[in-house]
């Protein structure tokens, strides 16, 4: 169990009554950036990792970044007497409102089926301001997960108005072919996903060569895995996109997400 608790503005409450002022721009317009934290035994994974995130997506924005000293003091309350796995959360507006959270770790189905989406949103890194950011704007990410589950699917696979494979709307997307691992390369507008990233270096460590680039479907409907990740959830493997199954044994899958799980516990 973890202690449920909120810091907003370095005012704490119970979680269930944390609020934001409506005319607060992130009420308002979504106006801000964030980071979900994913929480193991009490500690938060990578947190200096994330916090880089958050300055990168608030400059991206064209905002200042988060008040560094600040912020951490928020985080060591909020963290003080933790010790079994949660989410950790910051969100910072535009209006300099700052909110930091512990909650229970999200409770979401396991993702077996993706259906492919567009998203028209995610652009090349270069090309439009905010591309990467984690921007608390999520409008465009959450109706293609309901279109996706319209669809019969757990969540979508978002690809670009280019027809290349980008990632998932809350996840990072990898898959395994003739015992390589490939992702789609981060100046596609993706987000630099933490988890990504630690299972990059996992495959570095077990010695499973990988690679990123520019890939359309066809290469991950070819794969011999594709799995899904990201902070607060477990790498696992898909069964299938669309009405495309995948084959059922996921090898490599299983390798990276005993690797994963073990550098998030600090094993």
């Amino acid at each position: 169990m973890v202690r449920l608790v909120a810091l907003v503005n370095g005012a704490e409450s119970a979680l269930d009554q944390a609020s934001l002022a409506i005319t607060d721009s992130g009420v308002q317009r979504g106006d801000g950036a964030f980071e979900t934290i994913g929480v193991w035994g009490g500690r938060p994974f990578r947190l200096r990792d994330h916090l880089a995130r958050l300055d990168n997506s608030l400059a991206a924005i064209g905002l200042p970044p988060a008040p560094a000293d600040v912020l951490r003091d928020d985080i060591a309350k909020v963290m003080t007497d933790q010790f079994g796995d949660g989410a950790l959360r910051i969100f910072v507006t535009s209006t300099g409102s700052r909110i930091v959270s512990m909650s229970e770790p999200p409770v979401r189905i396991q993702l077996r089926r993706l259906s492919v989406q567009p998203a028209p949103w995610i652009r090349p890194l270069g090309t439009y301001q905010p591309a990467s950011s984690k921007t608390m704007s999520y409008g465009p990410n959450m109706a293609a997960s309901r279109a996706a589950q319209r669809a019969g699917a757990d969540d979508a696979l978002l690809v670009s108005l280019e027809d290349k494979v980008l990632e998932g709307p809350t996840f990072a997307v990898m898959w395994a072919r003739d015992g390589r691992l490939f992702a789609p390369v981060l100046d596609l507008g993706l987000v630099d996903s933490i988890s990504r990233r630690t299972v990059l270096e996992v495959a570095t460590a077990a010695g499973i060569e990988h690679r990123t680039g520019h890939y359309g479907l066809d290469d991950v409907l070819s794969a011999d895995e594709v799995m899904t990740s990201s902070s607060v959830r477990p790498l696992v493997a898909l069964e299938a996109i669309d009405d495309h199954d995948l084959p059922p044994s996921a090898p490599i899958t299983s390798t990276l997400a005993e690797g994963l799980a073990a550098r998030r516990h600090g094993v």
